[in-house]
């Protein structure tokens, strides 16, 4: 899936990373472990949508989704000491993620966002399942936004944007424009496979 990202054109100036810092000032803690009211969009604990929103009364919240039918889960294992890698961990295919106010849906329909909505679409993470929270970047970019911490999805972002020549530093519209324009050219392709010889520069002298 290709990346693209949308967004609210009053960030149209604004780089990611500062709209990043913006949704989380608000979102604050989703409050895990205490009032956290997230869940998936059809009540279990496996979807195509995970989503949540800040606690103290926060209206900033995140949606987590993916394209496919294997879609996203959530393994709880009790059996498993506190800690243990395997305990508790999200796995699947997380394709896509949204930021914003005023989180909707949910019980059985899509989640939606109303304010502020930015939208990162074709992150293509997978993990399996037994992939533990090690390594698990399913894991770590929704745990982290369940924690109102941006940092393990802006990995993510800088790495599939540098192909294109552009980071999270860069405002929404140079993205948007990098990100139209194409991924960048690895190598010239007279370049690629071609041994210069000494005698070749003779000739050409």
């Amino acid at each position: 899936m290709t990346l693209s990202v949308t967004y609210d054109a009053a960030f149209s100036s604004s780089s990611i990373d500062d709209y990043l810092a913006f949704w989380t000032s608000g979102f604050v803690t989703a409050g895990h472990g205490q009032s956290n009211t997230g869940g998936f969009s059809n009540g279990s604990l496996s979807g195509d949508q995970y989503a949540t929103h800040g606690s103290q009364g926060s209206d900033y919240a995140f949606i987590a989704d993916s394209n496919t039918a294997n879609g996203l889960h959530y393994v709880f294992d009790r059996g498993l000491p506190a800690g243990d890698n395997l305990n508790h961990y999200l796995w699947g295919e997380l394709d896509n993620v949204s930021l914003g106010q005023v989180l909707g849906g949910g019980s059985g329909s899509d989640f939606t966002l109303s304010n502020y909505v930015v939208s990162f679409n074709g992150l293509d993470l997978d993990a399996a399942l037994g992939a533990g929270r090690v390594g698990n970047e399913v894991q770590s970019v929704i745990y982290g936004l369940m924690q109102g911490n941006t940092s393990a999805l802006e990995g993510v972002l800088d790495n599939l944007l540098a192909g294109y020549g552009v980071s999270t530093d860069d405002s929404f519209d140079v993205v948007s424009a990098a990100l139209a324009a194409g991924p960048l050219s690895v190598a010239s392709a007279d370049v690629v496979g071609v041994q210069a010889l000494a005698e070749d520069f003779a000739l050409a002298a």
